[in-house]
């Protein structure tokens, strides 16, 4: 099992709304078959810490990597990269864990 996670930081004042972004990106990731979906947001963390995390689960590297590229080839998703992308004060980071039990 894989957790993928992708880390953003958000302009000061704007986390509440890449929060609302990010539940649309919820519904495109779960539309390209992901599964256990999750939106963090920062309560508490070390100086440099993402705001907001967005972590999906994966079965193998295989199943993570066709559901990225079949979202990433959508309209929808290129759309709402171009909304994220002011809400942002760097490129999201993607980090992928493999889950030991």
């Amino acid at each position: 099992m894989y957790v993928s996670r992708r880390l953003f930081h958000t302009v000061p004042g704007k986390t509440s709304e890449v929060e609302r972004e990010l539940q649309k990106l919820r519904e495109m990731v779960k539309a390209a078959g992901g599964t256990a979906v999750r939106i963090l947001h920062t309560h508490f963390a070390s100086l440099g810490a993402a705001d907001a995390v967005f972590e999906q689960e994966a079965p193998d590297l295989e199943t993570l990597e066709r559901q990225i590229r079949q979202l990433t080839a959508s309209q929808e998703f290129q759309s709402w990269t171009q909304r994220m992308s002011s809400l942002l004060t760097q490129s999201p980071k993607r980090e992928v864990y493999i889950v030991h039990n």
